[in-house]
């Protein structure tokens, strides 16, 4: 059973990897190819796929590990700037930025957690604008990236819900995002705006 009582201090612990990437620019320092790369991502699939075990103990699920580290967000944030005329003034603009860490996706994603260990579906009723898009758009990009021929879908009465501004479009520039900075990009024999799929296309001595 999901725990409502458990209280998690110091939430920053749970995202090493956004907070190295904010610093540097790059997941990891080591050059593509050596030992220590390779490490490296093999122990941010085992993070992303398992569970991330923090140093004080305290633990979140795969996929809120990839939501946190690994699905950057535009974001508004309150901007100091300068007038004209010298004045410090403040103004709101969207930024690319890491998911913060709130309670209630803890107790999402462990609920997913349970559900699928006990082989059941899940359904969630909330409102508007509370982000779901884009942590459903997050849970397709880790299954799509880090679990071979798997298949994932997104179901919605409209159309606009999936595009535009919906979860696919959201699931894409993740995916985008991760092409870029990680060593799990795939190429793709589908990619259009409302379907991936990750594969190539092996041509033998005759051009077949």
């Amino acid at each position: 059973m999901v725990d409502f009582n458990k209280h998690i201090y110091n939430s920053i612990k749970f995202s090493p990897a956004a907070e190295f990437f904010k610093k540097h620019k790059c997941y990891t320092l080591a050059p593509r190819g050596t030992t220590d790369y390779n490490t490296y991502w093999e122990q941010e699939t085992d993070r992303c796929l398992n569970g991330y075990v923090a140093p004080d103990g305290d633990y979140i699920t795969g996929y809120h590990y990839f939501y946190l580290n690994y699905s950057p967000i535009m974001k508004l944030e309150e901007v100091k700037y300068t007038d004209r005329n010298g004045n410090i003034r403040t103004r709101r603009e969207r930024i690319l930025d890491f998911p913060r860490f709130w309670d209630y996706d803890y107790y999402y994603y462990n609920a997913i957690e349970e559900a699928e260990d006990q082989g059941k579906h899940m359904s969630v009723l909330k409102s508007r604008q509370r982000g779901y898009s884009f942590k459903g758009a997050s849970m397709l990009v880790r299954n799509y990236e880090l679990i071979p021929g798997s298949k994932n879908f997104a179901v919605a009465s409209e159309q606009k819900f999936l595009i535009g501004d919906g979860l696919l479009t959201k699931a894409w520039q993740i995916m985008d995002f991760i092409d870029k900075n990680t060593a799990w990009a795939k190429q793709r024999l589908v990619s259009t705006r409302m379907e991936r799929v990750a594969g190539y296309k092996v041509t033998d001595e005759f051009g077949k």
